[in-house]
């Protein structure tokens, strides 16, 4: 093949077209392109990051759910555990009880005298004093049902005798200790 012969001029022009192209690309490239690139690329990282905070807000929300049935069963233990140790006295409650019991099982309450309280290690014993007739079997139903009670109490130094002139009749004597919570 024959050589092409290009004048000083064409050279000139090719050289030309060659500089403004390699330019151009230059400027594209570092005007344009890269930067463009740097955005998109700190803009898919800010992306990935926030999926990642989603995906822990939801890890977080799945666990909340179960956070917030376990608060509510701890709470319900809670009001469970304080009826059977109240933090209070509750006179009017332990009144409430035994009369509801002693007409329930047919025994006819004398008296009922407060004894005082003793400081334990977690709670205080409250004693009262009670004082009560009816039949056996009922004495001991009575009995029963209190320590079956939701509260927690004990009957202590249980005295029975029988009543004159009546066969199942009997007097009981007895002290009645409630618990108290010292939390």
């Amino acid at each position: 093949m024959d050589k092409i012969k290009l004048t000083k001029e064409q050279l000139g022009q090719i050289f030309a077209g060659l500089l403004f192209s390699g330019l151009f690309i230059y400027g594209y490239l570092f005007y344009f392109w890269l930067p463009t690139a740097k955005k998109i690329e700190e803009n898919t990282k800010k992306v990935a990051s926030i999926e990642a905070d989603i995906n822990k807000a939801k890890m977080q929300k799945a666990k909340y759910k179960d956070l917030e049935s376990k608060l509510a069963s701890l709470r319900e233990e809670k009001e469970a555990a304080q009826k059977k140790l109240p933090r209070e006295r509750k006179l009017p409650d332990l009144l409430r009880t035994i009369t509801a019991l002693s007409r329930k099982y047919k025994v006819d309450v004398k008296s009922i005298t407060p004894s005082g309280s003793a400081p334990v290690e977690y709670f205080t014993r409250v004693s009262y004093g009670i004082s009560l007739t009816g039949n056996y079997h009922d004495v001991g139903r009575f009995l029963t049902a209190l320590g079956l009670e939701e509260r927690i109490m004990t009957a202590e130094n249980l005295s029975l005798s029988a009543t004159a002139g009546q066969e199942t009749s009997v007097s009981a004597q007895f002290t009645l200790v409630a618990y108290q919570y010292n939390g």
